[in-house]
């Protein structure tokens, strides 16, 4: 087993941690592989980046069939994410377990983002939706409910009231489904904290950016992901709106200071 070590692809638990959360921000994966690179990364810390879990472990977690894992792992496999590994027995002889491997690439789709954002503008690299194993391996316990309550029905649009303004939600609700709408505007309230933070008016800018970002796939201009050039199109927006506040402020603050000239 200590020849797993030989394997590691991070220096510690919490660099792994970042690394997922970034996976899981930047690409547009479904639920199940969403699940499944978390479920390899709550296992993957005794050796960090190194999983021994078998395929069959996996679908009982997960609660899917054996063959619909092997198509998840193999979708994370193309895209670079982990790669998957067959050991050999050290004093038998031949293969033995596989082992899966959580690759830390660099996320050079990124660029589609900075592309369409204007000179002076990136895309955030702080902006993650947080993940941390130790909150996954508890997450597991209940997948037998959540996959009970699913069957019941699925999501709608009511359900993100709480959280998506009705506006934004009218205008997505066309194109996108509703756990989709709930991440683009968490991607608009992490851009705003990045390139706007002055600016309190985010839905404008927000469903500006999305029907730029609708236009240019439909017309087939978006080479990478939705997701990345949204982001780049609300950065570029939100930066606009963020110089547009602070000459505001500044004008502002000039005549409040001729008027105290006068007196």
């Amino acid at each position: 087993m200590e020849n797993l070590r030989e394997f590691e692809t991070f220096s510690s638990v919490e660099e792994m941690d970042n690394f997922i959360s970034e996976v899981l921000e930047y690409f547009d994966l479904c639920e199940l592989d969403r699940r499944l690179l978390k479920l390899l990364a709550g296992h993957s810390c005794k050796f960090i980046g190194v999983s021994w879990l078998k395929v069959e472990s996996m679908a009982n977690a997960l609660g899917v069939s054996y063959k619909t894992v092997q198509r998840a792992l193999k979708r994370l496999k193309e895209l670079g994410i982990i790669k998957r590994i067959r050991t050999l027995r050290p004093t038998r002889g031949g293969f033995g377990a596989s082992i899966t491997i959580i690759c830390p690439i660099e996320l050079t789709y990124r660029e589609e983002a900075t592309k369409e954002a204007p000179e002076g503008t990136q895309e955030a690299s702080t902006r993650k939706e947080t993940f941390s194993f130790k909150t996954y391996s508890e997450d597991i316990k209940y997948t037998q409910d959540i996959k009970y309550i699913r069957q019941q029905a699925e999501l709608d649009y009511s359900y993100l009231t709480e959280f998506v303004p009705e506006e934004f939600i009218q205008v997505v609700k066309p194109f996108v489904r509703p756990e989709e709408a709930y991440s683009l505007w968490g991607k608009v309230q992490v851009a705003s904290r990045r390139f706007a933070p002055l600016v309190e008016n985010l839905l404008e800018p927000a469903i500006r950016a999305f029907k730029a970002s609708v236009w240019a796939y439909k017309t087939r201009r978006v080479k990478k992901t939705f997701g990345a050039y949204f982001w780049g199109t609300l950065a570029g927006i939100l930066s606009v709106e963020q110089r547009r506040e602070l000459i505001r402020r500044g004008e502002s603050i000039l005549n409040m200071d001729t008027c105290l000239l006068s007196l």
